[in-house]
């Protein structure tokens, strides 16, 4: 499935510093950095359309709104840092018009020194001053050993958000690319263009998504039939979503429900 923004990170949208054990995770972006250390063990990891199985040692940078995923074959430990945008503001700045095109550092020995510096930022976040000297290290760290390449279009990162946000909350309603420019205050044509540089996807595509997510949440729920499930996601008719399921699933909901 096409990636989502994933909302309940964005309201934890301070600092944090996670650890894990065969972690997994849905294909989703979010406007936070998101640093992820690979303890022990083997993790399979996709950032945007780079895909690489991480070892022991190793990790992977997710920038704002890179869409990325996380999956252990077998057995993982791992952590990962979150730095929300206001804490970096320089460094956002810096690479708003470019995109990790290699988005991992396989450098044991510079990515032993990332993740010293994360350790320490974790244990300092009553003193803001240090914390902000702890972040910009390892921020230019990542922009030292990660290539980068330039984007279409330089990134937003309000803009990104209010997007995003907005289609979350009206994604049940009959919205498109032409009434979400309206509310954002630009016109369709540059919208286009910024969603899928952006974020990977097209602006259709993604709302397609967001609604298909949502009927199969309601149809795990076993409470509505299907018909109520499609109309509250958005979807004007059951044909256009059987249509679009099967383009997206290669099935019918019930043989993926089974």
């Amino acid at each position: 499935m096409d990636p989502i923004f994933r909302t309940e990170r964005e309201k934890q949208n301070f600092l944090s510093y996670e650890t894990y054990k065969n972690d997994s995770s849905i294909f989703c972006f979010h406007s936070q950095i998101e640093l992820y250390f690979i303890e022990k063990g083997e993790m399979d990891i996709t950032v945007n359309h780079n895909r690489k199985l991480l070892k022991e040692g190793e990790m992977s940078v997710a920038l704002s709104f890179d869409a990325h995923t996380y999956s252990t074959p077998e057995f993982s430990e791992s952590s990962a840092l979150f730095i929300p945008l206001h804490t970096c503001p320089d460094f956002i700045e810096s690479i708003k018009s470019r995109r990790a095109a290699y988005p991992f550092i396989c450098d044991k020995k510079v990515v032993h020194e990332i993740k010293g510096f994360a350790v320490k930022l974790s244990q300092c976040k009553n003193n803001p001053v240090k914390a902000q000297g702890y972040i910009y290290l390892i921020l230019g760290l990542i922009m030292e050993n990660i290539f980068f390449e330039s984007a279409d279009e330089a990134l937003d990162a309000n803009l990104s958000t209010k997007l995003l946000k907005y289609i979350n909350d009206n994604f049940s309603e009959n919205i498109s690319l032409a009434t979400v420019s309206r509310e954002m205050g630009y016109n369709s044509s540059y919208i286009s263009r910024y969603f899928k540089s952006c974020f990977g996807i097209g602006f259709n595509r993604y709302l397609c998504t967001i609604r298909l997510k949502n009927v199969l949440m309601l149809m795990k729920e076993k409470k509505h039939t299907l018909t109520h499930s499609v109309m509250e996601s958005g979807f004007n008719s059951l044909r256009t979503f059987y249509r679009a399921f099967h383009k997206e699933f290669g099935c019918t909901p019930k043989e993926y429900m089974k």
